[in-house]
């Protein structure tokens, strides 16, 4: 692994711009000198090898993978002397967002402009790409990558190098899963490009850039072989304070203290999109920000979000109210001070979060606002976290979910790739090589594979072909989901939206989750809208000057349960009794003098999933009084045995195959969950679970104390 040792041969500037003689000028003669993880990841990218990039955020990632990549193509090109662009792409730069999409478009457009490289953006904000002239680098999500492998396979036939931005993001999410297939799907349609003498190597070179990502390597390798580790250390100081949230007025207060602290540009971050919309709403016109109150969310339409970014980056004092979609490194000026409303679902978020302040300095400033005591415990717990990089950082950052893939996955991709193929047929055999790891292990067992088609086939998400053998064709409800325009994603909830239209002028003003009835009222982009008719999934509207009966419409919201490591952190922060050494966990008597029987609280700190399971085993398989349940303890009530405890597997397995449904939406398993044969869904459930780690945890004796 490359790990902080920086060779002597590329500190020294000339020796960089030896190697990269037709890159460095372009890409890193602005920075002065090579920053740390510039210096790391020449050599091996150069070499060819595929890397991982493990650096804080703003410490030039982007750069240290681009342009040693082009300089090995551009050596290439010269060498044979073929400046000629192609009709193929030659570069895939994939991003989690739209807006990190817009924005590494225009940190890189002048760059490539001066190596006569042309750049392209393709997601669901852009206008399709010409087949005829498609760009060398293209820069995309993974949903748009699925549309263009269906769609147009032979643009992507030369691709020699994909980076994978902000890696972290889709690891562990049906997102990754899908990404890992459509990594194969690039792979296997390179070799058979290769084979066919349409291109001039198989070979494609991959790197991965993250910020926040435990254990880097490992989740590389999921996505691509042999990784090569390059990390930097580097974090910068974190300034970060807590405050009371008593409503609109602890802002105000707050804002007034900003021209003795010299803040200027705020981003602030709420959980749900119609908080953004409120705040908005409620602190529009208040100083010292006047009229620049912004919103940024994944439900407003792609020029709104845009005038959002715009309108922040050049106004010299502003604040802005986002969800996760302006987490990312999106170029939206220099930020004085991040401001959190509430906290985020985990730590990689929160450092995610924080990265985006202060940016061009050492120190970034951010502003906890609690409402309750256990987000004051949260945010405790994440600044600690942030501010060292120990053991429970590390547990804090590791997913628990015992779900190695994701078979969702299979259902959309299959129906992806049934459009890529000639003549719109599949053969379910050969589609099977798809669902491999890149060393080549198969990443659901065949019997369940061969079970998922076979429902497909019930369902009529696809028919025998009329040629016979084995081939399949496209059913009815393939053909529904490609009229929806629902084949290439795997999010939950993303295929169900209403879109709001302005009657006056056409145009999208957005998404909601749910439809409204004629005449309501409601929040979007910081303005009231009224629905003035609904037609089908449009709901037509118009601007409203009244915001005093607005409506906020309903959100979906997947049940969000905090990680094992969370629950257990927040658990010693709020000073809830712990297990011993032994793993003991500790029972304690809470009897009071009006109880008639005894009761007991017994503190797992396992979350909020393995509590409700664990309460409903002892009321179903013990026979026992549950009061109360949840991710710290379990309230019992009369007496029991210490063999209460000990649950055998088939207990356990009994709880899920009945209860199943019921823990299902605490796993993100995707938006074809639901599309899988009923005994499949169940195991994946089940999986996801991890009863092994279930039965271990509970396995000891609790001690009264």
């Amino acid at each position: 692994m490359h790990n902080g040792n920086i060779k002597s041969e590329i500190r020294n500037p000339k020796s960089a711009i030896e190697k990269l003689s037709h890159t460095f000028d372009a890409f890193l003669s602005r920075f002065g000198r090579l920053t740390a993880i510039q210096e790391l990841a020449l050599e091996p990218l150069l070499s060819g090898e595929n890397c991982v990039l493990a650096a804080a955020t703003a410490s030039g990632k982007t750069e240290a993978a681009l342009a040693p990549i082009l300089e090995r193509f551009q050596q290439r090109r010269f060498k044979t002397n073929s400046q000629k662009q192609t009709a193929t792409v030659k570069f895939l730069y994939l991003v989690p967002t739209r807006a990190l999409a817009r924005d590494i478009a225009r940190r890189i457009e002048q760059p490539l402009k001066k190596m006569a490289i042309g750049l392209a953006v393709k997601t669901g904000d852009e206008p399709a790409l010409k087949p005829t002239r498609p760009p060398e680098f293209l820069i995309t999500t993974p949903e748009s990558l699925d549309s263009l492998l269906a769609n147009r396979p032979k643009m992507l036939r030369d691709v020699s190098a994909v980076v994978l931005d902000e890696l972290h993001l889709y690891d562990n999410t049906p997102r990754g899963d899908q990404l890992r297939i459509l990594l194969n799907r690039l792979r296997r349609l390179r070799e058979y490009a290769f084979t066919k003498g349409d291109a001039a190597t198989a070979e494609v070179q991959f790197c991965a850039l993250s910020a926040t990502m435990h254990n880097p390597a490992s989740i590389a390798a999921k996505y691509f072989a042999n990784p090569v580790l390059i990390q930097t250390d580097g974090q910068r100081e974190i300034d970060a304070k807590l405050f009371e949230m008593r409503g609109a007025e602890s802002l105000r207060e707050f804002f007034a203290t900003f021209k003795a602290r010299e803040v200027k540009k705020v981003l602030a971050f709420c959980q749900k999109r119609a908080e953004c919309e409120e705040w908005v709403n409620l602190l529009r016109g208040s100083a010292p920000f006047g009229d620049e109150v912004l919103v940024h969310h994944a439900n407003l339409s792609a020029n709104i979000r845009r005038q959002a970014e715009e309108n922040f980056a050049r106004t010299g004092a502003a604040l802005c109210f986002a969800t996760s979609t302006l987490e990312l490194g999106i170029d939206i000026g220099d930020v004085d001070l991040i401001l959190l409303v509430g906290t985020p679902d985990n730590l990689g978020s929160f450092l995610q979060r924080i990265g985006r302040g202060n940016r061009r300095t050492r120190r970034t400033r951010v502003a906890c606002f609690y409402r309750t005591p256990t987000e004051e415990a949260v945010f405790q717990v994440f600044i600690r976290a942030a501010k060292n990089s120990g053991a429970e950082t590390s547990a804090l950052l590791a997913s628990d979910n015992g779900l190695a893939f994701r078979p969702s996955v299979v259902v959309q991709q299959l129906c992806s790739y049934l459009k890529q193929t000639t003549h719109s047929e599949l053969n379910p055999e050969h589609a099977f090589g798809l669902f491999i790891t890149p060393n080549g292990e198969p990443l659901i067992d065949k019997h369940q594979y061969e079970k998922i088609v076979e429902h497909l086939i019930e369902k009529d998400f696809f028919r025998p072909a009329m040629r016979g053998g084995k081939q399949l064709q496209a059913g009815e409800i393939w053909e529904k989901l490609y009229e929806e325009h629902a084949l290439y994603s795997n999010m939950s909830g993303t295929n169900e939206r209403a879109v709001v239209i302005d009657d006056m002028t056409g145009r999208r003003v957005g998404f909601l989750d749910s439809k409204l009835p004629a005449g309501s009222t409601f929040l979007m982009g910081g303005h009231a809208r009224r629905v003035t008719s609904t037609n089908g999934r449009k709901i037509l509207t118009r601007a409203e000057t009244k915001t005093e009966n607005v409506r906020q419409p309903h959100q979906k919201w997947n049940w969000r349960v905090k990680s094992a490591a969370l629950t257990k952190a927040l658990a010693n922060e709020l000073g809830f009794p712990a297990a011993d050494e032994t793993g003991a966990m500790p029972l304690v008597s809470v009897q009071t003098e009006n109880d008639s029987e005894k009761r007991f609280l017994l503190f797992h700190n396992a979350g909020e999933v393995y509590g409700k399971a664990l309460g409903e085993l002892l009321e179903t398989e013990r026979n026992l009084i549950i009061v109360e349940h949840n991710e710290f303890f379990v309230e019992i009530a009369g007496a029991f045995s210490e063999t209460d405890w000990q649950f055998s597997e088939e207990e356990i397995y009994r709880l899920l195959n009945r209860r199943w449904k019921d823990f299902e939406t605490a796993f993100d398993l995707g938006s074809f969950q639901i599309d899988l044969p009923l005994g499949i869904r169940r195991a994946s459930i089940i999986a996801a679970f991890n009863p092994s780690e279930f039965r271990l945890i509970f396995s000891i004796p609790p001690k009264k104390i």
